[in-house]
């Protein structure tokens, strides 16, 4: 944390100047200690009050996710203002820095409270698209792959879907003509909520359930039996599974979590190599994924009868009558 400043200071002095004061937003935030005092409350109400009692706070789970966590830190510090400002450029030459007609004259905090709903919706949407759209599900298992929920599970996420859906939270932003400290400090925000919904701390928030999300409700999401599947994708929100029909009904349950038939454990060891090898193995997952899954040949199937060509070949020989005709070799590949 002492070299933090001076390493946005040289990163701030690289970029073009329109990207510098993202690093000064940042430099505001990730300094702060109050930012870094909130993970030792939540390891806090891990120990008070757990959803899984047999996990330890300090566990090979949370070592594992911890890697994640410097992965990301390294992310957010050097690239992620970088990136914010990059965005900012790019949409102000696409869309001729539109801001929304007459939101100029809006307090600051409705400006706020208005970018939060509809990037929420839109991260919600996202998070659906990315269960349902198979190459999107390969990165995002990733992030499911964790079969204990900490404060860093959060964190566990792949750089390539990262990055598409902080494009989804910043052009809202851009739209309502927010300033880059107000962007940043409200992703800070986002970003410590969702590390206290992926701890493992057993509440539902009582009456607050109905509208946020909360630890048991993502739990469920994260979980491994096949009835919670595709359930309660909310980010912050929990309204907008209750509007679409995707959210369980049940607020008490715990159940285990992790993806099945995707292995995800850490190494009990103190072992650089190994960590590191399983750091890049979880990295790899969704590429290898994609080029395993291609299909080679594309066939047209009918009930009962396997795969057969989509067209016949040309001068095909006339087929013997039925009464001499063997055993029928299958015609393709499944």
């Amino acid at each position: 944390m002492i070299a933090l400043p001076g390493l946005l200071d040289g990163l701030r002095a690289a970029v073009p100047h329109q990207i510098k004061e993202y690093y000064w937003a940042a430099q505001g935030i990730y300094t702060n200690p109050w930012f870094w005092v909130f993970t030792g409350a939540i390891l806090v109400f891990e120990k008070l009050l757990p959803a899984d009692k047999k996990q330890r706070v300090f566990s090979w789970g949370l070592l594992q996710d911890f890697m994640w966590f410097n992965a990301d830190a390294m992310l957010k510090v050097a690239l992620l203002p970088a990136f914010a400002g990059a965005v900012k450029i790019f949409y102000d030459w696409v869309t001729g820095d539109f801001q929304l007609e007459g939101s100029s004259g809006w307090p600051l905090w409705v400006k706020i409270v208005a970018a939060v709903v509809v990037f929420d919706f839109l991260q919600w949407f996202h998070h659906w698209a990315r269960h349902k759209v198979k190459a999107f599900w390969h990165f995002h298992a990733v992030h499911h792959s964790a079969r204990e929920m900490n404060v860093f599970t959060d964190l566990r996420v792949h750089a390539a879907e990262y990055m598409i859906a902080e494009v989804l939270v910043f052009v809202p932003m851009f739209a309502l003509g927010l300033p880059a400290l107000a962007i940043m400090g409200v992703g800070s925000v986002r970003w410590w909520y969702t590390r206290f919904i992926h701890a493992n701390i057993r509440t539902n928030m009582g009456p607050l359930k109905h509208v946020l999300v909360t630890p048991q409700f993502h739990r469920v999401h994260h979980s491994i039996e096949p009835q919670h599947q595709d359930k309660n994708f909310g980010v912050v929100f929990s309204v907008w599974d209750r509007m679409f029909g995707t959210m369980h009904p049940d607020y008490d349950e715990y159940p285990e979590t992790g993806v099945a038939g995707f292995a995800s454990e850490p190494p009990h060891r103190i072992s650089p190599v190994a960590w590191a090898r399983e750091y890049a193995r979880l990295f790899a997952h969704p590429f290898r994924e994609l080029v395993r899954r291609r299909p080679a040949v594309v066939t047209a199937r009918e009930p009962d009868h396997g795969p057969i060509p989509v067209a016949p070949p040309p001068l095909a020989p006339a087929a013997p009558p039925a009464a001499s005709r063997g055993p029928v070799a299958p015609t393709g590949l499944a």
